[in-house]
């Protein structure tokens, strides 16, 4: 009886707390950002989706690079932390900020220079490593994850486990530099769910977190402070 009445006054609580609770993330004071309706898109050498044409190699991918004429050339090469890569006859070259079509030339080139007349060269990426985003507050598995290529906030979720038991759906902050500036937007998700709007594009180095509902983590907070045999149901009752 006493822990019944205990969780009647908490439950009150919980519901006085929900229309009181304060925001940083809804109200944009978080991590002094610019709160806005809606979200840049980032510099393209910094970030990953249909920015441009092209992918812009970053430190860790991996690149596939092809000498058509020059067999011991044909080989896969990991860009550094500097940045670079290096080749026989070719040497050392800056790929990160470039474009596989530009380290192609530039490849090409240089062998142009001392060896071939006409080398025919591509560069492709298997692993884009460079590009991740960071997924914290109320997801499976918070963390940073590479994103290969066009990633949705609904994927990057799904990266992450999904959200958690108490996770606030309605409040998903993306946090994102643009220049000089950090932005910050707010998304509903079950609202994207059921397709009344659209699912944003993110871009390597986004934040996204997910807000932690205040009532969930204190019910919570109360089950687990029920006698064993009661906690069950009397909850039961309380969520019917």
């Amino acid at each position: 009886m006493r822990a019944a009445v205990m969780l009647g006054s908490c439950s009150a609580l919980i519901l006085s707390s929900g229309c009181a609770t304060k925001s940083p993330i809804k109200e944009g004071t978080a991590s002094a950002v610019t709160p806005v309706s809606q979200l840049q898109v980032p510099d393209p050498r910094q970030a990953i989706g249909e920015v441009s044409d092209a992918y812009y190699i970053g430190p860790q991918d991996q690149l596939d690079v092809a000498v058509y004429q020059l067999p011991e050339l044909t080989r896969q090469v990991r860009v550094d932390a500097a940045g670079k890569i290096a080749l026989p006859f070719v040497g050392e070259i800056k790929a990160s900020g470039m474009t596989p079509a530009e380290v192609s030339n530039l490849i090409a080139s240089r062998l142009r220079a001392k060896y071939m007349q006409r080398p025919e060269v591509t560069v492709g990426i298997t692993e884009a490593i460079s590009q991740r985003i960071t997924l914290e507050g109320a997801v499976t598995r918070p963390g940073m994850y590479p994103i290969p290529g066009k990633v949705t906030l609904l994927q990057a979720l799904a990266l992450a486990g999904g959200t958690n038991n108490i996770a606030n759906e309605r409040l998903v902050a993306v946090f994102r530099n643009v220049g000089a500036e950090r932005q910050a937007a707010i998304f509903d998700v079950q609202m994207i769910r059921r397709g009344e709007v659209q699912d944003p594009t993110l871009y390597g180095n986004d934040l996204v977190v997910v807000e932690r509902s205040r009532g969930k983590v204190l019910l919570r907070d109360v089950i687990g402070t029920l006698p064993v045999l009661n906690a069950f149901r009397t909850v039961d009752r309380l969520a019917n």
